[in-house]
């Protein structure tokens, strides 16, 4: 329909023709509001005529008649939740960012459930649609989208689908487009950026060598090498971050022939006597082979040995592991545990060891530090900064390793350990590390009030009620601990146990919400 051509109003006739009488009515023209009248009494016709005319003129003169078309029927996308629930989530939307992770949660159980919020809340959702969270999407956006469509809105493309043609629209299109033709087919989608690439814009030049990352290989490092020498730095710095993750490609054999240029291992052997190690640290020089590859010298850089204890941290950071081959992994991290330069050395391999996931160099950090912790590696004195280390290389393990691992040291009350290790970990627990964990802090409350003043001063333990498991019996005991734990002024300890244990009380409520009532009557 021409948007140019004024819809015809009906109102100024049907008025006429109800002053006049029903059987001067001239006749209604065909139309979605002809098709309305059904009466067969001229006198009842002309009444109905007259309301639907009326309500079109009300809506306003230009109103198209084709607005009057009914909508496609609404597709249920699964049963109501029940009706406690749903005033939850009223609750949550007017929370404001104080109940985002809540929402989150919600909509998290609603999908796991099938269910969806009942059409008295669409309103309140339509009109915080863009606040919601991710997750909100899979249960509630289909019907927000037909509900903005009957309200004459054109809806947000809500579609996780990419449009196909990455050549065109704009720059978070395009590279969404891009990223999709990379995960079905890698070379295909390089072969086709190659010949435009230098064409495109800068701020799209970067967009799209950072969508490589989706299916990267070490097909894609010519083209990766020759983004290094691109006029945008943008550009370049997306090349740079990519590199990395090839540990066979050119770029990683020039790291490694310069760790093996800033790092030697002399090992000396005596008659009689076990031969000896020492790490031998030459610090790198900055130059332009060295920035072209990323590694730049940050003139700020104080803490650790300055600026070219830097350049060698970044250098070992972007070094694959097997430049190091020559020697255990044990060795390589206890030489640079008792040298000089622990710090860039150590935190530049540990961002190596992060990348590629090595077993062997993880459990070899672990256990070192684990040693340092004792006090069994000689030269190494245990400080935070030694269990800051240890608790960063636990942090390399799966998540189910990573329990197993705090679980032992809970087992072996080291308090202090624990309590640094669980400021980090995974973002959830299971259900028996959760318990394993209640029943630490149970012993540890019991125990002095110096003990109670360590655990209060990480402020970690109020927070960890968004990561325990979310069960009835994990949240009576937290219950039970903040009810044991003296109300005395000035304890930092009871806020924190409180907090945990309204926060889980809370998730427990969430998720007895979403059961049925036969779902109540089986658990009772």
């Amino acid at each position: 329909m021409d948007a140019t051509v004024i819809a015809a109003d009906g109102w100024e006739p049907i008025l006429a023709a109800a002053l006049l009488g029903a059987e001067r009515a001239p006749p209604a023209p065909p139309g979605p509001l002809a098709d309305l009248i059904t009466e067969p009494d001229p006198g009842a016709a002309l009444l109905a005529r007259l309301a639907a005319e009326g309500l079109h003129h009300l809506a306003g003169l230009d109103l198209a008649p084709d607005a009057m078309a009914p909508l496609a029927p609404r597709e249920a996308a699964g049963r109501d939740c029940p009706p406690a629930a749903a005033m939850r989530l009223y609750g949550l939307l007017g929370g404001g960012h104080a109940a985002r992770e809540r929402l989150r949660e919600w909509f998290d159980l609603a999908a796991a459930a099938r269910m969806r919020p009942p059409a008295w809340l669409h309103q309140a959702l339509m009109l915080q649609g863009r606040t919601l969270p991710e997750t909100a999407r899979a249960v509630v956006g289909p019907e927000l989208a037909w509900l903005a469509g009957a309200c004459g809105e054109a809806p947000e493309d809500e579609s996780d689908e990419a449009p196909d043609d990455w050549t065109v629209g704009s720059l978070a299109e395009r590279r969404a487009a891009f990223a999709a033709f990379r995960a079905r087919d890698p070379d295909g989608a390089r072969a086709a950026l190659e010949p435009v690439f230098r064409k495109e814009k800068a701020d799209m030049r970067e967009a799209l060598v950072g969508a490589l990352a989706t299916g990267l290989s070490p097909a894609d490092e010519p083209f990766l090498e020759a983004c290094l020498d691109d006029r945008a730095g943008g550009v370049r710095e997306a090349a740079q971050r990519l590199l990395p993750l090839l540990p066979g490609s050119l770029y990683a054999s020039r790291m490694a022939m310069r760790a093996a240029t800033a790092l030697v291992i002399e090992t000396k052997t005596r008659l009689l006597r076990s031969a000896t190690h020492d790490l031998v640290v030459t610090l790198p020089e900055d130059s332009p082979t060295l920035a072209r590859d990323g590694v730049t010298p940050n003139q700020w850089e104080q803490r650790g040995g300055g600026i070219r204890a830097g350049l060698l941290r970044d250098i070992l950071a972007r070094t694959p592991l097997r430049a190091f081959a020559g020697h255990p992994p044990r060795l390589w991290l206890e030489l640079a545990l008792r040298g000089e330069w622990s710090e860039p050395i150590l935190k530049g391999l540990f961002e190596t060891i992060a990348r590629e996931g090595d077993p062997d160099w993880t459990r070899a950090a672990i256990g070192l530090l684990a040693e340092a912790y004792e006090g069994k590696v000689a030269g190494v004195r245990r400080t935070n900064e030694v269990i800051g280390r240890w608790v960063r290389a636990v942090d390399l393990l799966p998540d189910a390793e990573w329990e197993a691992a705090v679980t032992e040291l809970i087992r072996a009350r080291k308090i202090e350990v624990v309590l640094a290790m669980i400021g980090s970990g995974p973002e959830s627990f299971s259900e028996r590390f959760s318990a394993a964990l209640i029943d630490w802090l149970a012993f540890v409350v019991r125990g002095s009030d110096d003990l109670r003043r360590d655990l209060a001063k990480p402020w970690v333990i109020g927070r960890l009620g968004e990561r325990l498991w979310p069960g009835e019996a994990i949240a009576a005991s937290a219950a039970a601990l903040a009810a044991r734990l003296p109300e005395q002024e000035g304890d930092r300890l009871r806020p924190q146990v409180t907090a945990l244990s309204e926060t889980l009380d809370l998730r427990v409520a969430m998720r007895r919400e979403f059961e049925t009532p036969t779902e109540e009557t089986a658990r009772g």
